[in-house]
């Protein structure tokens, strides 16, 4: 999919730059909705009167229906260009925003959260895709981290803002304003580069392999995440508190996936991925004392956290792209969204019923273990799975 030449000429040199900076900006918009309402939309339905099997399904229905779309993405690519698939997802993202307002009843907020999985779906699966095509060659890592930084920017606002703004100002501000920078998003989406499609091919055994240890990985910081934004306003700490923290974990995931980059394409990718585990681990279990202590030690924990998942989500991606190549970068785009937004999805809904038995504070303590083991695990491991390079010589 990306060119391959080293010197490209400037024209081209500059198509890829203005591309890029198109892409950065539709994405940030986009998932400034996906964002807004990933903490918001639980609130709704426990003001609705649901427990937290209830509140943790919005979230894991919403990744079940991205997973499920991701899953699809063959026919996709097939039936949509790259920035057909942005549009479309965009809109179907910002759209039925507005519509929570009608009823907190739990059949129409995970009808309407389905619709968004899927938009959400198609927005990241194009994007991820699309970078492949705007990076200068040679700066594959730099244009991802600059991608992550669009895609997890939101999170910074929209995150606590969203939980801060609907205890300030009522649930019809946040659901109102995130429609309508999805819709603005969709709309700027039509000057993405109109050429590009996406492809998928089947991924060998032994490319398998050689992603697994970095996406095993990455699925385990990501359910962290996916618990924590859900279920941290929800806890017991204080709405400012609740607020803060996630602010903390949204501004952490930046300059983790900031920091990535670099590094990455200085000592090569996958070498950050067993520390920013055990950062995620260790800010877990910080948290989970926190919940009802310092509200400065919970903001500590959740920047941990943040740290440790935004540069997961870098190095596992330059993983990815690494072993499937440029050609296939439809391939590995849709093999780590599925990554991201299923363990997103899993830490949610599984952690909604955990808490019933554990208690918040216990909850979260197993998620520091067992994101630990996994780590441990996959070092044993290692030494019998093909490495990085191994697999990409191949291709």
């Amino acid at each position: 999919m990306a060119a391959t030449e080293q010197d490209p000429p400037r024209s081209a040199s500059t198509s890829r730059t203005r591309g890029l900076a198109v892409l950065l900006v539709t994405t940030f918009l986009a998932l400034s909705n996906f964002a807004g309402l990933l903490a918001v939309v639980p609130l709704w339905a426990a003001a609705g009167g649901h427990g937290s099997a209830g509140v943790g399904a919005t979230t894991g229905v919403m990744m079940a229906a991205t997973v499920a779309t991701q899953l699809a993405a063959p026919w996709v690519f097939r039936a949509l260009s790259l920035r057909a698939m942005m549009i479309v997802g965009a809109a179907l993202l910002g759209a039925p925003a507005p519509l929570y307002l009608l009823s907190s009843d739990a059949a129409v907020i995970l009808l309407l959260t389905v619709v968004r999985g899927i938009g959400f779906a198609l927005v990241v699966v194009a994007g991820a895709t699309l970078i492949a095509d705007v990076a200068t060659p040679g700066k594959l890592g730099r244009a991802a981290s600059y991608y992550g930084v669009a895609a997890a920017l939101p999170n910074v606002i929209a995150l606590a803002g969203g939980v801060w703004a609907a205890d300030a100002w009522g649930f019809s501000v946040v659901f109102v304003v995130s429609g309508a920078a999805a819709l603005l998003g969709a709309i700027l989406a039509w000057m993405l580069p109109g050429g590009s499609r996406g492809a998928f091919h089947a991924a060998s055994r032994r490319d398998l392999l050689g992603v697994a240890p970095a996406l095993v990985l990455f699925v385990t910081t990501s359910a962290v995440f996916g618990a924590v934004s859900t279920f941290l306003p929800l806890a017991g700490p204080a709405t400012p508190v609740a607020a803060l923290a996630l602010l903390a974990a949204a501004t952490a995931i930046v300059l983790g996936r900031l920091a990535a980059g670099p590094i990455a394409d200085r000592i090569g990718a996958g070498r950050l991925l067993v520390p920013s585990a055990a950062a995620v681990a260790l800010g877990t279990c910080i948290a989970a004392v926190a919940l009802e202590g310092p509200g400065w030690v919970l903001v500590v924990g959740a920047a941990l956290i943040g740290t440790g998942f935004g540069a997961a989500q870098n190095d596992s991606f330059v993983v990815t792209l690494h072993v499937f190549g440029p050609a296939r970068s439809g391939t590995a785009s849709t093999i780590w969204n599925v990554a991201f937004d299923g363990g997103v999805g899993v830490g949610a809904f599984g952690l909604g019923w955990v808490i019933g038995q554990l208690g918040y504070g216990g909850a979260f303590t197993g998620m520091a273990i067992a994101i630990a083991a996994v780590a441990v695990v996959l070092l044993i491991l290692a030494r019998w799975l093909p490495t990085t390079a191994e697999v990409s010589e191949q291709h």
